[in-house]
């Protein structure tokens, strides 16, 4: 006779249902998903011969999780199973279940660690569910995944599963232009930084996440890959060399492409400091909160959107005084900087001249 088990929890996913059955299961019937997200990556540019569980163990948060979970005597959350062949497989839950597995070879006659408190996911529920409740777990949901790790499940969803960007960015509830970027940053690092010259900067990908997700964030360098693929290339490079220090340094790249002299220096492998010291010399602003503030007053003065400020100041009186004490305060600087105010006039013409 068949064996029968109540459903426990059912939830919609893609518009099926989803039945969970709760169970203990003994810890040898369980195995590790070497596809999951947070440990896809570390599986990927660490195995040099260790077994995964010995590369889960390394990271610094699982001997953490290891240490609470002895001292709580079990798991206050469920991993969630499904099975596979003979196996159950760790579809969600892989830590946990390795932190289990170290304290019950540690101590294999205590019952605490001999089985393991489970939600089984039927077989039938396909990659791209599981994808999604995954999404939903540690994307949307309490226990969220590192930047990079969210990266990975969409390159994974998009590229191995087939999923839109629009389907991901709908089930991970953000919008397609993150999506695109989370995919086209990992794209980058994973296929071209940790392959290039060698894979000579693999050991550093994880460390590195920040500079790739700032690059795609800045439009005048995902303007430039478009142009010269090739410099997607020396950003790896760049990167893998430490010539940028922090990820965002990475911000300031656009202000350095525009400047022939910064970009030469930058690619010689000068200091990150000498390379803005160019830069600063053509754009103040650069390197200075004063200068920031003058160019955006500047900006905000010479843009034709201002109409509603102009018919402000025409009529409001207090509104009209801010700005003539703005403008003495300008002036009184400007003698202060033994700035005349005749030079503007003489700059003018010869723009006009020369144009």
């Amino acid at each position: 006779m068949e064996k029968q088990v109540a459903v426990a929890e059912e939830v919609t996913v893609m518009g099926r249902p989803v039945r969970f059955t709760y169970e203990e299961v003994p810890i040898e019937r369980i195995e590790l998903d070497q596809d999951n997200p947070r440990i896809r990556y570390r599986l990927q540019m660490e195995r040099n011969g260790k077994t995964l569980e010995q590369i889960i163990m390394a990271m610094p948060e699982v001997k953490d999780l290891r240490k609470d979970i002895e001292q709580s005597g079990g798991l206050r959350e469920r991993v969630v199973l499904q099975e596979n062949g003979n196996k159950l497989k760790a579809v969600e839950g892989n830590c946990r279940m390795v932190c289990l597995q170290s304290l019950h070879h540690k101590d294999p006659n205590n019952a605490k660690w001999k089985s393991v408190p489970a939600r089984i996911v039927p077989k039938d529920v396909d990659a791209k569910q599981i994808a999604v409740m995954l999404l939903d777990w540690h994307v949307a949901g309490k226990i969220t995944w590192k930047a990079h790790e969210k990266a990975g499940q969409v390159y994974h969803m998009v590229h191995k599963l087939q999923m839109s960007q629009e389907e991901v960015a709908m089930y991970m509830r953000t919008s397609k232009s993150t999506v695109n970027r989370f995919e086209q940053a990992y794209r980058m690092m994973v296929d071209h930084f940790l392959k290039i010259d060698n894979e000579k900067y693999q050991a550093d990908g994880e460390k590195k996440w920040s500079y790739f997700d700032e690059f795609f964030r800045q439009r005048d360098l995902r303007d430039e890959l478009k142009r010269s693929p090739d410099f997607g290339d020396d950003f790896c490079r760049w990167v893998g060399d430490g010539r940028l220090t922090r990820g965002e340094d990475v911000r300031l790249l656009p202000s350095i492409l525009r400047h022939p002299e910064a970009r030469k220096k930058l690619e010689k492998g000068t200091p990150w400091p000498e390379v803005l010291k160019v830069v600063e010399q053509a754009e103040p602003e650069q390197g200075s909160d004063f200068f920031k503030l003058l160019a955006k007053m500047k900006d905000a003065c010479s843009n034709a959107a201002q109409v509603k400020e102009i018919l402000r100041i025409r009529t409001d009186k207090v509104a009209r005084q801010r700005v003539l004490d703005t403008y003495e305060a300008l002036v009184d600087f400007m003698q202060l900087a033994d700035v005349d105010p005749e030079e503007v006039n003489a700059e003018s013409l010869k723009a006009v001249k020369s144009a």
